[in-house]
Protein backbone atom coordinates (compact mmCIF):
# COMPACT_ATOMS: atom_id res chain seq x y z
CA UNK A 1 0.00 0.00 0.00
CA UNK A 2 1.18 3.52 -1.20
CA UNK A 3 0.00 6.97 -0.33
CA UNK A 4 0.46 10.13 -2.74
CA UNK A 5 1.65 12.96 -0.75
CA UNK A 6 0.23 16.24 -2.23
CA UNK A 7 4.04 17.84 -2.58
CA UNK A 8 2.42 21.20 -2.63
CA UNK A 9 1.07 21.28 0.58
CA UNK A 10 3.74 19.38 2.02
CA UNK A 11 5.78 20.31 5.19
CA UNK A 12 8.89 19.04 2.91
CA UNK A 13 8.33 20.73 -0.13
CA UNK A 14 11.20 23.10 -0.67
CA UNK A 15 13.68 20.79 0.95
CA UNK A 16 12.42 18.26 -1.89
CA UNK A 17 12.57 21.00 -4.51
CA UNK A 18 15.87 22.24 -3.64
CA UNK A 19 17.76 19.35 -2.97
CA UNK A 20 16.15 16.86 -6.29
CA UNK A 21 17.86 19.08 -8.78
CA UNK A 22 20.96 18.14 -7.07
CA UNK A 23 23.10 15.29 -9.45
CA UNK A 24 23.98 13.95 -6.06
CA UNK A 25 21.11 14.41 -3.71
CA UNK A 26 22.38 11.68 -1.09
CA UNK A 27 23.93 12.36 2.07
CA UNK A 28 24.93 9.65 4.71
CA UNK A 29 26.32 8.89 8.05
CA UNK A 30 28.79 6.39 9.73
CA UNK A 31 28.61 5.42 13.35
CA UNK A 32 29.11 2.42 15.63
CA UNK A 33 26.67 0.43 17.57
CA UNK A 34 26.69 -1.45 20.55
CA UNK A 35 25.57 -5.05 19.79
CA UNK A 36 26.36 -7.19 22.61
CA UNK A 37 23.28 -8.00 24.31
CA UNK A 38 21.98 -9.31 20.94
CA UNK A 39 25.25 -10.85 20.21
CA UNK A 40 24.86 -12.45 23.90
CA UNK A 41 21.22 -13.63 23.08
CA UNK A 42 21.34 -15.20 19.43
CA UNK A 43 24.52 -17.01 20.84
CA UNK A 44 22.78 -18.76 23.73
CA UNK A 45 19.85 -19.42 21.21
CA UNK A 46 21.69 -20.98 18.64
CA UNK A 47 20.26 -18.20 16.23
CA UNK A 48 21.78 -16.30 13.90
CA UNK A 49 23.14 -12.73 14.39
CA UNK A 50 23.50 -11.34 11.02
CA UNK A 51 19.49 -12.49 10.64
CA UNK A 52 18.35 -10.50 14.33
CA UNK A 53 20.00 -7.59 13.49
CA UNK A 54 18.81 -7.85 9.99
CA UNK A 55 15.14 -8.37 11.32
CA UNK A 56 15.83 -5.01 14.27
CA UNK A 57 17.23 -3.04 11.06
CA UNK A 58 13.69 -3.13 8.92
CA UNK A 59 11.77 -2.86 11.95
CA UNK A 60 13.28 0.58 13.11
CA UNK A 61 13.05 1.70 8.97
CA UNK A 62 9.31 0.84 9.16
CA UNK A 63 9.11 3.02 12.29
CA UNK A 64 10.39 6.05 10.88
CA UNK A 65 8.05 7.32 8.27
CA UNK A 66 10.88 9.80 6.05
CA UNK A 67 12.40 6.25 5.79
CA UNK A 68 9.62 5.25 3.73
CA UNK A 69 9.43 7.95 1.32
CA UNK A 70 9.76 7.63 -2.52
CA UNK A 71 9.78 9.12 -5.77
CA UNK A 72 8.04 7.41 -8.30
CA UNK A 73 7.90 9.39 -12.18
CA UNK A 74 8.56 12.52 -10.08
CA UNK A 75 5.61 12.10 -7.32
CA UNK A 76 6.61 11.05 -3.77
CA UNK A 77 4.82 8.26 -2.51
CA UNK A 78 4.59 7.08 1.40
CA UNK A 79 4.62 3.57 1.58
CA UNK A 80 2.87 1.61 4.40
CA UNK A 81 6.17 -1.38 4.97
CA UNK A 82 9.11 -0.70 3.38
CA UNK A 83 10.84 -4.07 2.77
CA UNK A 84 14.62 -6.00 2.52
CA UNK A 85 16.50 -6.47 -0.20
CA UNK A 86 19.93 -7.68 0.81
CA UNK A 87 22.87 -8.77 -1.23
CA UNK A 88 24.31 -12.28 -0.26
CA UNK A 89 27.69 -14.06 -1.28
CA UNK A 90 28.18 -16.94 -3.16
CA UNK A 91 31.70 -19.65 -2.14
CA UNK A 92 32.34 -20.00 -6.10
CA UNK A 93 30.71 -16.09 -7.64
CA UNK A 94 30.31 -12.81 -7.05
CA UNK A 95 27.46 -11.79 -4.96
CA UNK A 96 24.09 -11.73 -5.95
CA UNK A 97 20.54 -9.82 -4.55
CA UNK A 98 17.84 -11.00 -2.55
CA UNK A 99 14.58 -9.71 -1.77
CA UNK A 100 12.74 -10.41 1.76
CA UNK A 101 8.83 -9.26 2.57
CA UNK A 102 9.17 -7.78 6.24
CA UNK A 103 7.76 -9.55 9.02
CA UNK A 104 6.97 -8.57 12.24
CA UNK A 105 7.30 -11.97 14.03
CA UNK A 106 10.81 -12.88 13.74
CA UNK A 107 10.31 -16.27 13.04
CA UNK A 108 8.29 -16.03 9.84
CA UNK A 109 10.96 -13.43 8.59
CA UNK A 110 13.94 -15.71 9.50
CA UNK A 111 12.01 -18.51 7.81
CA UNK A 112 11.86 -16.77 4.59
CA UNK A 113 15.07 -15.05 4.47
CA UNK A 114 17.01 -18.51 4.71
CA UNK A 115 14.92 -19.84 1.94
CA UNK A 116 15.57 -16.53 -0.09
CA UNK A 117 19.00 -16.18 1.12
CA UNK A 118 19.59 -20.29 -0.09
CA UNK A 119 18.12 -19.67 -3.64
CA UNK A 120 20.62 -16.76 -4.33
CA UNK A 121 23.19 -18.81 -3.32
CA UNK A 122 22.34 -21.20 -6.04
CA UNK A 123 21.64 -19.02 -8.42
CA UNK A 124 23.62 -16.98 -10.72
CA UNK A 125 23.63 -13.23 -11.57
CA UNK A 126 22.43 -10.22 -9.99
CA UNK A 127 18.87 -11.24 -10.13
CA UNK A 128 17.34 -7.71 -11.04
CA UNK A 129 14.00 -9.27 -10.62
CA UNK A 130 14.09 -8.42 -6.79
CA UNK A 131 13.66 -4.85 -7.47
CA UNK A 132 10.82 -3.06 -5.72
CA UNK A 133 9.94 0.27 -5.37
CA UNK A 134 9.20 -0.10 -1.48
CA UNK A 135 12.82 -1.68 -0.24
CA UNK A 136 15.93 -0.84 1.88
CA UNK A 137 18.81 -1.86 0.13
CA UNK A 138 21.58 -3.40 2.76
CA UNK A 139 24.96 -4.88 2.30
CA UNK A 140 27.09 -6.44 4.62
CA UNK A 141 30.74 -5.37 4.84
CA UNK A 142 31.97 -8.62 7.96
CA UNK A 143 35.31 -8.29 7.14
CA UNK A 144 35.81 -4.28 7.55
CA UNK A 145 35.61 -2.02 10.20
CA UNK A 146 34.84 0.48 7.85
CA UNK A 147 34.57 4.43 9.57
CA UNK A 148 33.16 5.79 6.55
CA UNK A 149 31.90 4.01 2.57
CA UNK A 150 30.24 5.78 -0.52
CA UNK A 151 28.24 3.51 -2.84
CA UNK A 152 28.17 3.08 -6.69
CA UNK A 153 24.47 4.85 -7.81
CA UNK A 154 22.57 5.50 -11.31
CA UNK A 155 22.17 9.75 -11.02
CA UNK A 156 20.04 9.39 -13.71
CA UNK A 157 18.17 7.46 -11.83
CA UNK A 158 14.48 8.05 -9.73
CA UNK A 159 16.63 5.14 -7.01
CA UNK A 160 15.71 6.99 -3.60
CA UNK A 161 15.99 4.03 -1.80
CA UNK A 162 17.32 4.27 1.90
CA UNK A 163 21.39 1.88 1.82
CA UNK A 164 21.96 1.15 4.83
CA UNK A 165 25.75 -1.27 5.32
CA UNK A 166 26.76 -3.08 8.31
CA UNK A 167 30.07 -4.20 8.78
CA UNK A 168 32.88 -5.89 11.32
CA UNK A 169 31.82 -6.78 14.46
CA UNK A 170 34.59 -5.96 16.65
CA UNK A 171 35.06 -5.86 20.70
CA UNK A 172 36.01 -2.79 22.26
CA UNK A 173 36.17 -1.86 26.31
CA UNK A 174 34.20 -5.34 26.62
CA UNK A 175 31.16 -4.38 24.26
CA UNK A 176 31.04 -5.61 20.72
CA UNK A 177 30.57 -2.24 18.71
CA UNK A 178 29.39 -2.88 14.87
CA UNK A 179 29.83 -0.42 12.34
CA UNK A 180 26.35 1.23 10.61
CA UNK A 181 26.51 3.72 7.95
CA UNK A 182 23.15 5.19 5.96
CA UNK A 183 22.49 7.13 3.05
CA UNK A 184 19.69 8.25 2.41
CA UNK A 185 17.73 11.26 -0.41
CA UNK A 186 18.13 14.63 1.34
CA UNK A 187 15.09 15.34 -0.59
CA UNK A 188 13.19 12.82 1.60
CA UNK A 189 15.46 12.38 4.83
CA UNK A 190 16.34 14.69 7.17
CA UNK A 191 19.16 14.20 9.49
CA UNK A 192 16.78 14.24 12.51
CA UNK A 193 15.47 11.34 10.81
CA UNK A 194 18.64 9.36 10.22
CA UNK A 195 19.47 9.73 13.90
CA UNK A 196 15.47 8.63 14.91
CA UNK A 197 16.61 5.77 13.04
CA UNK A 198 19.91 4.85 14.52
CA UNK A 199 18.23 5.43 17.74
CA UNK A 200 15.66 3.42 17.25
CA UNK A 201 18.15 0.70 16.35
CA UNK A 202 19.63 0.70 18.86
CA UNK A 203 17.08 0.33 21.15
CA UNK A 204 15.78 -2.29 19.00
CA UNK A 205 19.36 -4.26 19.60
CA UNK A 206 19.34 -3.87 23.33
CA UNK A 207 15.80 -5.18 23.38
CA UNK A 208 15.44 -8.57 25.41
CA UNK A 209 13.09 -11.53 23.72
Amino acid sequence: MKRKIDVQNWDRRDHFEFYSKFKEPYHGVNVSLDISILKDQCKKAGKSLFLAYLHRAIIAVNKVEALRYRIIQNQVYLFETSHVTMTIAREHAPFGFSFVAFNKDYNVFEAEALKEFERVRQSKGLDLSVSRENVVHFSALPWIEFTGITHARDLESEDCSPKITFGKITQNNGQWMMPLSVHVHHGLVYGKDVADFIQIFQNELNRID
